[in-house]
C-alpha cells in the first residue's frame, strides 16, 4: 500500500478571520478617533462663536460707556456757565448797591431788579442742583457700567481660555490620530511581512516534500539496480567459476571483471550512504519545521522560559454580557490558560496572578514555581477553578506585581482578559470628581492608556544588556472595538500578539 501524506497547511481561515477582525478593530479605533476629533472642533467653533459675542457685547458696553462720559463732561460744561453767570449777577448785585447809594431815586426800580435777580438766582441755584443730582446718578451709572465692563472682560478671558483649551485639546487628539495612523501603517508593514514569511515557509516546506519524495524515488531506485547488478555480478561470478577451467587468459579477465563489478558494488554502497544521510537531514528539517508551526496557540507564538500568567477575575469573567450571568465563561478561561500553559515547549519556570479590583499570587507568594508537565497544569486548573469572579478590572496592580519578577528573569507574561481597566490609579483630581462621574468607556480609555504608557516608561522600559519583557493577549468574547484595540496595542507595544476568542 501507497503511504500517503497529508501536507501540513499554516495559513487557514481561522488566521485569515484574526487578521481581518484586527484589521477591522484598527479602522473602527481610527473612526471613533476621528469622531472625538470632530466633535472637539465643534466645540472649539462654538467656544470661538460665544467668544465672538463676547467681543461684540463688550465693544456695545464700551460705546455707551463712551457716550455716558461725552454727556457728563457736556454737563460740566454747562455747570461752568452757570458758575459763571452767577459770578455776574453777584457782580451786578453789587454794582447796585453802589448806585443807590447814589441814585436814591431809583431804589424803587433797582429793588425790583435785585429781586428778580434773587429770583433767578434761585431758579439757577434750583437747576445747579438738579444738575448735580443728575451728574451724581450719572456716575453710579459710569461705576455700574465699569463693573460690567471689568465682569464681562473676566467672562470675555474665561471664554479665552476655554478656547485656548479647546484648541490644545484638539491638538492633542490630532496628535494622537497621527501616531495611530503611524502605528497602524507600522503594523500592516509587519503583517506583510508575516505573510510573506509564512509564503516562504509554505514554499520551503513544500520544496523540502519535493527533495524528500525524490530522494526516496533515487533511493529505491538505487536499491533496484544494486539488486540487479548483485544478480549480474552473482551470474557473472558462476559463469566465470564454471570457465575457471579454461585457459588462464579468460581466467585473468574474469577476474578483472570481478574486480570491476566489486568496485561497482562499493560505489553504489557509498552512494546509498550518502543518500540515507540526506533522507535523514531532510527529516531533521521537516520536523523542526512542522514542531514550529504546532507551537502557536491561534497565531500567537508559544515562547517563553520564565513566565507570568495574568488572569482577569473581574465580575465581567463570569458574564455573557452586562446583564447574563454565564456559568460556561470561567471555567473556558480557566481551560484556555491550562491549554496555553501546555503549548509552551520551553516552559521551565511559573508564576500565575490572578487580578480584579487588586491583584494577588496564586502560589507561593510571587517565587517562581517549577513546571512539572501535567501535573504543574492539573495544580494551575484546580487553583483557578477555586477562584471566583468578582469586583473591578484593576489591570495596573496586575502588571505591577508581574514585573516585580523582572529582576529574576521574567521574558514573557500572558495576559487573560475580557475588557479594559476600570480602578487603579491615572485619573487627575478632576476626573475623579467629574460631574457627572466618567462613563465606564471613558474610564477605560484613560486607564488603559495609563497602563500601556507606564509600561512603555518604567516597567518595560528597555536595559542596558536585558531584553524587554514580551506580552501577549488573549481576549474573550471579542466584540467591543475598544477592548480589543486596546489588547492589540498592549500586545504589539511589548512584541507580542494578541487573538481575540470567539463566544461559543
Amino acid at each position: 500500500m501507497r503511504i500517503r501524506h497529508k501536507q501540513p497547511t499554516l495559513v487557514s481561515m481561522w488566521m485569515l478571520d484574526v487578521f481581518c477582525c484586527a484589521l477591522g478593530c484598527v479602522t473602527l479605533l481610527f473612526l471613533l478617533n476621528s469622531r472625538l476629533a470632530t466633535e472637539a472642533a465643534r466645540a472649539s467653533r462654538d467656544a470661538r462663536a460665544d467668544l465672538a459675542h463676547t467681543d461684540q457685547q463688550l465693544a456695545t458696553a464700551l460705546a455707551a460707556l463712551e457716550t455716558t462720559r461725552t454727556k457728563l463732561a457736556a454737563e460740566e460744561t454747562e455747570r461752568g456757565k452757570l458758575t459763571a453767570s452767577l459770578a455776574e449777577l453777584e457782580g451786578a448785585r453789587l454794582k447796585l448797591v453802589d448806585e443807590s447809594r447814589a441814585l436814591t431815586e431809583d431804589l424803587k426800580l433797582a429793588r425790583a431788579e435785585k429781586d428778580e435777580a434773587g429770583r433767578k438766582l434761585d431758579t439757577a441755584r434750583d437747576e445747579l442742583k438738579t444738575t448735580r443730582a443728575l451728574l451724581d446718578s450719572t456716575r453710579e451709572s459710569l461705576a455700574g457700567l465699569e463693573k460690567k465692563a471689568t465682569a464681562t472682560a473676566k467672562e470675555l478671558a474665561d471664554a479665552r481660555a476655554e478656547a485656548a483649551a479647546a484648541d490644545r485639546l484638539l491638538k492633542t487628539r490630532q496628535t494622537d490620530i497621527d501616531e495611530l495612523a503611524k502605528k497602524d501603517a507600522a503594523r500592516a508593514t509587519q503583517l506583510d511581512g508575516l505573510r510573506r514569511s509564512m509564503l516562504s515557509k509554505d514554499a520551503e516546506r513544500l520544496a523540502l516534500d519535493a527533495q524528500l519524495a525524490e530522494a526516496r524515488k533515487e533511493l529505491a531506485e538505487l536499491d533496484a539496480k544494486l539488486r540487479t547488478t548483485r544478480r549480474e555480478l552473482d551470474a557473472q561470478i558462476a559463469a566465470t567459476k564454471a570457465g575457471a577451467a579454461k585457459t588462464g587468459e579468460e581466467l585473468g579477465t574474469a577476474r578483472a571483471q570481478i574486480k570491476d563489478l566489486n568496485k561497482k558494488v562499493d560505489d553504489a554502497n557509498a552512494t546509498i550512504i550518502d543518500l540515507q544521510g540526506e533522507k535523514a537531514k531532510l527529516a531533521d528539517k521537516y520536523d523542526r519545521f512542522q514542531k514550529e508551526v504546532e507551537t502557536r496557540f491561534a497565531g500567537v507564538a508559544m515562547t517563553g522560559k520564565r513566565v507570568v500568567f495574568l488572569v482577569d477575575m473581574s465580575g465581567s469573567m463570569g458574564k455573557r454580557d452586562l446583564q447574563t450571568v454565564d456559568g460556561t465563561k470561567w471555567p473556558l478561561v480557566v481551560e484556555t490558560v491550562c491549554k496555553v500553559m501546555r503549548s509552551i515547549p520551553t516552559l521551565e519556570r511559573y508564576q500565575v496572578i490572578v487580578f480584579s479590583s487588586s491583584a494577588r499570587w496564586l502560589f507561593e507568594d510571587g517565587e517562581w514555581c517549577s513546571f512539572n508537565g501535567e501535573r504543574s497544569v492539573e495544580r494551575v486548573r484546580d487553583a483557578l477553578l477555586k477562584t471566583k469572579p468578582v469586583d473591578d478590572t484593576n489591570m495596573y496592580a496586575a502588571f505591577e506585581k508581574a514585573f516585580g519578577l523582572k529582576t529574576a528573569g521574567l521574558d514573557t507574561v500572558y495576559l487573560f482578559s475580557d475588557g479594559l481597566p476600570t480602578s487603579g490609579p491615572g485619573l487627575t483630581r478632576e476626573q475623579e470628581k467629574a460631574s457627572p462621574p466618567l462613563s465606564e468607556s471613558e474610564l477605560g480609555v484613560i486607564l488603559g492608556k495609563h497602563v500601556r504608557d507606564t509600561l512603555a516608561r518604567t516597567w518595560n522600559k528597555p536595559d542596558a544588556g536585558q531584553l524587554r519583557v514580551r506580552i501577549n493577549a488573549i481576549g474573550f468574547y471579542f466584540e467591543s472595538v475598544e477592548v480589543g484595540a486596546f489588547l492589540w496595542s498592549l500586545a504589539r507595544d511589548n512584541d507580542g500578539s494578541f487573538v481575540g476568542m470567539s463566544k461559543p
